[in-house]
């Protein structure tokens, strides 16, 4: 055995250190345990309640880890999908001539009016007028529904003292007003 006082200090440092380190590590795991130990009157629950979510939402998990991590995600999914249902959907407006219904049988029973061809290139040009105008106005009409009903009301106002084209292009306007009125009120709800 040797008798180098160094190599006996450095040895006994060495011990002491290593010691040391496993009483920190030993304080590490009663902590660790002393924590868990609230919990343990819980684990036969909590585990029930895991099996019975991997049947549930995780039937492919292999571990309980694996359906934390399922469950976590489901949850990630769902938060993602009612935040977008939080979103206001936008309305778009179409003023476009809905397309001709379906024949029926009863049909025949009902009395034929005879179709004119300018109702069809009117009820067109209105509708190819009025989304341009809406496109022009989309920005400049107000999102305040009191504003717009006191424009609507002052519009139908002077609808008495006009004709012809201005006649026209007022209405055209009421139109607009009517929409951007319904999908503000869509809205609120």
């Amino acid at each position: 055995m040797p008798t180098n006082k160094l190599w006996i200090e450095h040895t006994e440092r060495a011990a002491w250190d290593s010691v040391e380190a496993l009483r920190e590590r030993l304080a590490k795991a009663e902590e660790r345990l002393q924590a868990l130990l609230p919990s343990v009157d819980h684990l036969p629950r909590l585990l029930e309640q895991l099996q019975q979510a991997k049947l549930k939402y995780a039937a492919q998990a292999q571990g309980l880890d694996e359906v934390v991590e399922a469950l976590i995600g489901r949850v990630e999914t769902l938060e993602k999908e009612l935040e977008a249902n939080r979103e206001p959907q936008r309305l778009v407006m179409s003023f476009e001539a809905p397309p001709p219904r379906a024949r029926m049988d009863s049909d025949e029973l009902e009395e034929r009016v005879p179709e004119s061809r300018s109702d069809d290139d009117d009820l067109g040009g209105f509708t190819q007028i009025m989304q341009r105008r809406h496109d022009a106005l989309r920005s400049e009409l107000p999102r305040d529904v009191n504003r717009l009903l006191a424009l609507a009301e002052t519009k139908l106002d002077d609808l008495t003292e006009l004709e012809g084209g201005a006649l026209r292009d007022a209405a055209i306007e009421l139109a607009l007003l009517a929409a951007r009125i319904y999908e503000l009120s869509r809205a609120r709800q």
